[in-house]
């Protein structure tokens, strides 16, 4: 073969030479592809991964991003591609397709760090805050090959075309712009019915595209946000609801019922008690706690959840860290990019750091990173805070992770604040924020915590075919162990000081980690609460909803009702009483926002909107698609009018006349207890009306009656039956046949399953319609009905 020559001795046309070297874009974006979906698919995979499926719509979408990119890939290279030149024209050419493939790689290198893609929340961050976020992404052969094998093989398809002086053709590179204009009128394939989760559809997303739409989405809600109603308007968004106030719209006379009172008993000592605020970073409900979906990884967290109150149905209100302390701690609305993100423009307010403080508590708080991050040290200050350690302030004789640029880890954290603990003034409030969960999900020691991941699978008798993917995130669940053996760490040594007997401690995550699959969009809120004190006379698990912006409020009613404290006449929150029934249930209207810059979602009674679509919250927090108008327009109309308050929040930047110092008095019982959430719009569709288990020698026999309550022939569904032990291991299931029924029709199931040795004592069935094809719940289900021995459950719901 001959050598490239310095000029071209015929240079052809321009417009004909794309349509030559258009073949190596095309193999770069199979690279691109490939690497992207080799590398994610085995995390998937735990949920019922669909490879093939994946693949297949990662392909289709990447061929018509590469199309739509052909306009403008065009009109960038018709000058280069002019050039005399052949070895400057190569040059040119390959340098502006490299920026078009790496910015795919990165965007996919993201997301296999993250396991969610980048959007609009890049513009919510510092350049500092970026960068520590970035500092921990692994650098290995893997991520090599991500950003090599595309280039290699972009660069080796212009130089083959230029040494074989391939010209195109001016019909090919016509046919090509056709293509790729016409590739902007269908809409992407999103595989929203083909693939069964979440985790699998952002996988198989186009980066650069969900890059793109998130950015336009972000620009033009900023460009055309809610316009702040006038004062006296119908802008109370509804008859049923009382006008907004134009200075202070959270603001409203502060009545929180009591609902954790009846659980404590008075203090030792008759002082008001301790107060223990533990964030964990990343804890999520799916891989902590009973009927977890991911079984349990956090030991120590369910044996304390025994002998605590815990809320099975928590949800954190954002989807990242940003939120979580004006959230937690103040009950406060997002701004909007979050409220912290306001910096010194943050408004003061009532919350439960300043609040404590003016009554004679000790306020501290803990973080073993740099609380600059997010806004924190500003936000703390912000509440009063008296003792604010962070890693800019730790002291000396602590390690930082040398595998992190994050700062402190769990072990250091905690072993800081024992340090403390034996001289800590009484009554006090303190809070600990965590780290380790948290990319890189590296920490000293992690070798034992690997040993105890394996034992943990064997515990949990993880199926053969999917030990694959939980051993692919090994480090992550190993974190996880190790975080949740440091909070047994600090228990077991505070157990012993005299102030531990009239403490209450309060654990909970900020969010779920993203990193290990979720199954919905809701996992990414869903969180444990536990409040666990000497204190408590019972022990309960509750199957209500509630969320953060409810913990400061029933905080303060407890210490105001049950210890004598005070609290605010009026406040701004946005939460209530942590709602304590037995029940499946929401009586709440909240806000949630994943990151900074998306979206948010609004929850209000059981109709979740996200995204402009409409979901039915089910038991067992499962989101069912619902196009149910009159749902729709009554939980928009709550949205509505939290967007319009927020909107006047944003333009005041006031939360109550008296900021932090609000006027306090005694509790004082509301004139009735929270009513359900209104006049929400009831539920049909299809229901598992109602259901009886015998027991009949080895067998328990289930007869259920399934009901649709639409006056339509209901979707097809299977009658699904599964069988739990009571560390919330799945033992069996067994389904019927496929099933329609008649408008406003019903009928009566049999089912039969055999009683495993492991149900030697008390388990759980659980009966929903559900999906043919991928098993997932579509209607209301009972759900975690005891069986005990030979007894006999069931009833209506």
């Amino acid at each position: 073969m001959r050598a490239l020559s310095a000029t071209s001795p015929q240079p052809g046309h321009a417009w004909s030479r794309f349509s030559a070297a258009f073949p190596a874009l095309v193999l770069a974006q199979l690279a691109l592809v490939a690497g992207a979906v080799v590398s994610g698919v085995a995390g998937v995979s735990v949920d019922g991964g669909q490879p093939w499926t994946i693949a297949g719509i990662a392909l289709a979408q990447a061929a018509l991003i590469l199309l739509r990119a052909v306009p403008i890939l065009l009109l960038l290279s018709l000058p280069l591609l002019a050039l005399r030149r052949e070895r400057l024209r190569l040059v040119a050419l390959g340098m502006l397709w490299s920026l078009f493939v790496v910015v795919q790689a990165a965007l996919n290198q993201y997301f296999q760090v993250a396991h969610v893609p980048l959007g609009a929340d890049l513009f919510g961050y510092s350049v500092g805050e970026i960068h520590t976020t970035l500092s921990d992404t692994p650098f290995d052969l893997r991520s090599v090959l991500a950003f090599g094998l595309p280039l290699l093989l972009l660069w080796g398809g212009l130089y083959v075309s230029a040494r074989r002086r391939a010209e195109g053709s001016m019909r090919w590179t016509s046919v090509l712009l056709i293509a790729g204009l016409l590739a902007w009128l269908p809409s992407l394939p999103t595989g929203a019915q083909a693939l069964k989760n979440d985790a699998a559809r952002d996988l198989a997303s186009n980066k650069l595209a969900w890059f793109g739409a998130d950015i336009w989405r972000w620009s033009t809600s900023h460009a055309g946000a809610t316009p702040v109603p006038a004062s006296g308007e119908a802008a109370a968004a509804g008859a049923d609801m009382p006008p907004l106030d134009p200075q202070f719209p959270f603001l409203h006379p502060e009545q929180t019922p009591d609902t954790l009172g009846a659980y404590f008993a008075p203090t030792s000592d008759g002082r008001p008690p301790n107060v223990v605020v533990i964030v964990v970073e990343g804890l999520g409900r799916s891989f902590s706690g009973t009927q977890a979906s991911l079984g349990s990884f956090t030991p120590f967290l369910d044996e304390l959840a025994t002998r605590s109150l815990y809320f099975d149905n928590f949800l954190a209100n954002q989807g990242r860290t940003f939120g979580v302390l004006p959230s937690l701690f103040n009950s406060a609305p997002f701004a909007r990019e979050g409220f912290t993100a306001l910096g010194a423009r943050m408004p003061p307010g009532p919350g439960l750091f300043n609040l404590l403080e003016e009554q004679g508590y000790h306020t501290a708080f803990y973080n073993g990173t740099d609380t600059g991050f997010d806004h924190e040290r500003e936000f703390m200050q912000l509440q009063g805070v008296q003792k604010l350690v962070d890693k800019t302030t730790f002291g000396p004789g602590y390690a930082l992770n040398p595998f992190s640029e994050w700062g402190y880890p769990d072990k250091e954290l905690v072993s800081r604040v024992l340090a403390d603990s034996t001289q800590q003034p009484t009554p006090f409030l303190l809070a600990m924020q965590t780290i380790s969960m948290h990319t890189a999900y590296k920490f000293p020691g992690q070798d034992a915590y690997l040993a105890r991941f394996e034992q943990r699978l064997r515990e949990m008798h993880i199926p053969d075919g999917e030990l694959a993917a939980y051993r692919a995130n090994a480090d992550i669940y190993s974190t996880i162990l190790y975080t949740d053996d440091q909070l047994r760490r600090y228990f077991d040594t505070v157990v012993r000081q005299p102030w531990y007997a009239n403490t209450i401690f309060v654990i909970t995550g900020d969010h779920r980690l993203p990193e290990i699959p979720m199954g919905e969009h809701i996992d990414r809120y869903r969180v444990p609460l536990v409040i666990f004190s000497p204190l408590l006379k019972q022990t309960r698990h509750f199957r209500a909803v509630s969320s953060h912006l409810d913990v400061t409020p029933s905080l303060m009613a407890l210490l105001s009702h049950t210890y004598g404290l005070k609290r605010p006449a009026q406040t701004p929150w946005l939460g209530g009483a942590l709602d304590t029934d037995d029940s499946f249930r929401n009586i709440h209207q909240l806000p949630l926002q994943q990151t900074k810059t998306s979206a948010p979602d609004f929850l209000a009674g059981l109709w979740w909107l996200h995204n402009g679509q409409l979901f039915e919250l089910q038991e067992g927090m499962h989101l069912l698609p619902s196009d149910d108008a009159a749902a729709f327009a009554w939980a928009t109309l709550r949205r509505q009018r939290y967007e319009q308050a927020n909107a006047i929040f944003m333009q005041k930047l006031a939360l109550a006349p008296d900021g932090a110092k609000p006027t306090l008095v005694a509790y004082q019982a509301a004139p009735q207890t929270l009513p359900p959430a209104g006049d929400a719009p009831v539920v049909h569709g299809l229901s598992t009306q109602s259901i009886e288990v015998a027991q009949v020698g080895r067998n328990l026999q289930l007869t259920a009656r399934f009901d649709n309550g639409d006056a339509r022939q209901s979707r097809t569904f299977v009658p699904l039956v599964v069988l739990t032990a009571e560390d919330g291991r799945e033992l069996q299931e067994t389904s019927g046949r496929a099933l329609q029924l008649l408008a406003h029709g019903h009928q009566q199931v049999q089912l039969a399953l055999q009683r495993p040795d492991a149900c030697s004592s008390r388990c759980y069935v659980s009966v929903f319609p559900s999906d043919p094809e991928t098993g997932k719940p579509i209607g209301q289900g009972r759900y975690h009905m005891p069986v005990d021995g030979s007894t006999a459950v069931g009833g209506a719901p």
